[in-house]
């Protein structure tokens, strides 16, 4: 059976967090394309071949907490949870990279950029009644810790 394009309704979709319909609109909508947007970057970063081992863990450890909005068990190992602990935000000149042409720096910054978005977003939704009980401080400091750690990395100040 066809579906008849004029019953549709495209101004809302199937949210799997809260198992409804919410308008498209919608921030949680926002926040999974930010998200998506990121490890999309963070792919690109690999495909670089630089610093490869330190990059997939950064995509893993995206994915661990993405995931944990769907499986409070999905959580950080304690050595990486431990280690983003340590992150504090500070302001880094990336000019000099971009100038240079360092596209592995350039698709971290996106990815960076990106994370710090799809926060903004689950900041929102954290916010509202129907996601109360799905979103955490977990998610949101330790999306926030990574968020910093994706940019230490992108201009080569990594914290050892």
């Amino acid at each position: 059976m066809a579906l008849n394009p004029e019953n549709e309704d495209f101004s809302t979709a199937f949210c799997t967090y809260t198992e409804s319909a919410l308008p498209r609109g919608h921030p949680i909508f926002k926040f999974d394309n930010e998200i998506k947007l990121a490890e999309a970057f963070l792919g690109l970063a690999v495909s670089e071949g630089v610093r490869l081992n330190e990059t997939r863990e950064l995509l893993d450890m995206l994915d661990t907490l993405y995931q944990n909005l769907t499986d409070p068990n999905s959580k950080l190992p304690d050595q990486q949870r431990k280690g983003l602990n340590h992150e504090e935000e500070v302001w880094l000149d990336m000019k000099d990279k971009m100038n240079r042409g360092d596209r592995r720096s350039a698709f971290l910054l996106a990815s960076h950029a990106h994370l710090s978005n799809a926060i903004s977003f689950l900041l929102e939704c954290k916010s509202m009644a129907e996601f109360k009980d799905i979103i955490n401080d977990y998610q949101v400091k330790y999306l926030s810790k990574l968020s910093i750690r994706i940019y230490r990395e992108a201009i080569g100040h990594v914290m050892l």
